[in-house]
């Protein structure tokens, strides 16, 4: 199995798309087919593209350490309802990334949009259309939900204090 240690999140800049749609225009340009593993409608269904196992063509100089996840929509993409991002595909997003997370063992520093990286800068991508902060902060959030820390102990014998927001 190949090493992945980074998701790279995309928007098709198409208003509508299918895996099968996307995989002829990925082979119209000489591709081996789809670039990404995984495609989000939406409806919300996410749908396979190419298998973990092989590497992405989504983004130059980071697909062999990568997953590509293509989000269905063109233009900005939050807030959710009010740009191409519906809560259904909000929802799934979110979901898919904490489980590819948690089987990778990623850090959630290591979510990242296309036009984050070096490719997607030099090819002035704005995808997925949304500053992936927010993915990232909602993550923590969720995962530090789901750990909490014990106030008062810390197993490297530093003293922790709840934090006052």
């Amino acid at each position: 199995m190949r090493p992945i240690d980074m998701i790279v999140i995309h928007q098709t800049d198409t208003p509508t798309a299918t895996v099968e749609s996307i995989d002829r225009y990925h082979r119209s340009l000489g591709w081996a087919g789809i670039a990404y593993h995984y495609v989000i409608y939406r409806d919300g269904s996410v749908h396979k593209g190419r298998l973990n196992s092989e590497v992405g063509a989504h983004c130059k100089g980071d697909n062999a350490p990568s997953i590509g996840i293509c989000c269905v929509g063109k233009g900005t993409a939050l807030p959710v309802g009010a740009g191409y991002m519906n809560q259904a595909m909000w929802d799934a997003l979110l979901r898919l990334v904490d489980q590819l997370i948690s089987a990778y063992h990623i850090p959630v520093s290591r979510v990242v949009g296309h036009r984050e990286r070096l490719s997607g800068r030099e090819q002035g991508k704005t995808c997925p259309g949304f500053d992936v902060d927010t993915i990232r902060y909602r993550l923590n959030e969720e995962r530090a939900a789901r750990c909490p820390v014990v106030h008062g102990s810390d197993p490297r014998g530093i003293d922790v204090e709840p934090r006052v927001t």
